[in-house]
C-alpha cells in the first residue's frame, strides 16, 4: 500500500452504544434513516480497512435531543460524553471524541455539559447541530454559548439534522439524501451573515460532508447578497469579500465527498490547510466505501493527500502529533 493512504485521521466517525440504540430504535423513524449496528471493534475493522491510525468520535444526529424531556438530554448526552472518554482512555492513540451537548436552546445546560466536556474529560472538541428547534447557528440566542467555545478556541464539528421546515414525506426521499446537505450550507451561510463567525473567529469549525452544498453556492451567496440583499444585514454582518473570506474560514470533512464532481469544486477555493478526511462510519457504509475509493483514485498534487488526511487534523489536535 502507497504510505500516502495510510495514517488518516477521520475527524466523521460516530459511536452508537447500546444505551443510545435502546433509545433511538425506541422511537419512530428518525430522518428516513434506521440505526446501524455498531460496536468499537466494528470501529477498530473500518478503520484497519480505510487506513486510518485515528477516529474522533461524536454522536449523530439527531443526538442527545432524542431523548426528549430537559433532563433526560441533559442526561443522554454526559452518559454518551462518559463512555466516550472512557473509549480514548483505553486507546488514546486510536481513538478521539468530539462531546455531545444538550440542545443550544437549554443554554444553561449546553454550557454546563461543555464545561465538564473540557475541563473533566478534555474533549477534543464539541459536535453542534445544524438547527435547534428551528433556529440555525448563527441565532443571536446562541451568541453566549458561542462566546465561551471561542475563549477555548474550541474545534467543533457541524452534523445536519433533520430540518423541521422539511418534514420526512417522501419514503424514497429521507433527509439525509438531500436536506442534510442543505441543512449544512444554510447553518454555514447563516453563522456567516449574521457575523458570528467572524465574531467568534477563534473556533475551528468543521463542517460535514464537504461542505453540503456550500462549495456550489458560495459565490451566489456572496454576489447576491452584496448586490440584491444588502440590505437585510445588520452591523455585525461582513460585506463585500469578507462574506467569501468567512466562508472559507471553515474547515471541511470529506465523508461522503469524495467524488470528483465534489472535490472538483470544493478543493478550487477552500484552503489548503482546511481540508480533512472524514469517513461517517457506521451511518453510511455503502456511501463510505464508495466515496473512499473515489478519493483515493482522485488525482492530486505531491503532498497535498497527506495534508488531508492526516496533517491538516494535526494541527487541530496537537496530541495526535506523536
Amino acid at each position: 500500500m502507497d504510505p500516502l493512504f495510510c495514517g488518516k485521521i477521520d475527524v466523521h466517525h460516530h459511536t452508537i452504544p447500546d444505551f443510545y440504540h435502546v433509545v433511538f430504535s425506541g422511537l419512530p423513524n428518525v430522518g428516513g434513516t434506521s440505526i446501524p449496528p455498531w460496536s468499537a471493534n466494528a470501529s477498530l475493522e473500518c478503520m484497519r480497512k480505510l487506513h486510518v491510525d485515528t477516529a474522533i468520535l461524536s454522536l449523530s444526529a439527531p443526538g442527545a435531543m432524542i431523548a426528549g424531556a430537559k433532563d433526560a438530554v441533559r442526561s443522554l448526552a454526559r452518559k454518551w460524553n462518559d463512555y466516550a472518554f472512557e473509549l480514548r482512555e483505553r486507546q488514546p492513540a486510536q481513538f478521539g471524541f468530539f462531546a455531545a451537548l444538550p440542545s443550544l436552546t437549554d443554554q444553561a445546560g449546553a454550557i454546563a455539559e461543555l464545561k465538564y466536556a473540557f475541563d473533566v474529560l478534555h474533549a477534543d472538541g464539541v459536535t453542534l447541530f445544524t438547527s435547534y428547534e428551528g433556529q440555525y447557528l448563527g441565532s443571536k440566542d446562541f451568541a453566549t454559548i458561542w462566546a465561551e467555545l471561542d475563549r477555548r478556541d474550541a474545534v467543533i464539528h457541524v452534523h445536519p439534522v433533520h430540518s423541521r421546515e422539511a418534514p420526512f414525506t417522501t419514503p424514497y426521499l429521507p433527509q439525509p439524501l438531500i436536506d442534510y446537505p442543505h441543512e449544512t450550507a444554510r447553518t454555514a451561510s447563516d453563522l456567516v451573515l449574521s457575523g458570528r463567525k467572524r465574531q467568534f473567529s477563534h473556533c475551528k469549525v468543521i463542517l460535514s460532508h464537504a461542505g453540503g452544498t456550500l462549495p456550489y453556492l458560495a459565490e451566489r451567496l456572496s454576489v447576491l447578497t452584496n448586490s440584491l440583499f444588502s440590505g437585510l444585514l445588520d452591523e455585525e454582518s461582513p460585506s463585500g469579500d469578507q462574506i467569501m473570506d468567512d466562508v472559507r474560514s471553515f474547515y471541511f470533512d470529506l465523508a461522503l465527498g469524495g467524488s470528483a464532481n465534489i472535490l472538483d469544486s470544493l478543493l478550487k477555493w477552500a484552503p489548503q490547510d482546511h481540508v480533512l478526511y472524514g469517513s461517517d462510519f457506521p451511518f453510511a457504509s455503502g456511501g463510505t466505501d464508495y466515496f473512499n475509493q473515489a478519493l483515493e483514485a482522485y488525482k492530486m498534487e505531491p503532498g497535498l493527500r497527506n495534508k488531508y488526511y492526516k496533517e491538516n487534523a494535526v494541527k487541530l489536535f496537537p496530541r495526535l502529533r506523536s
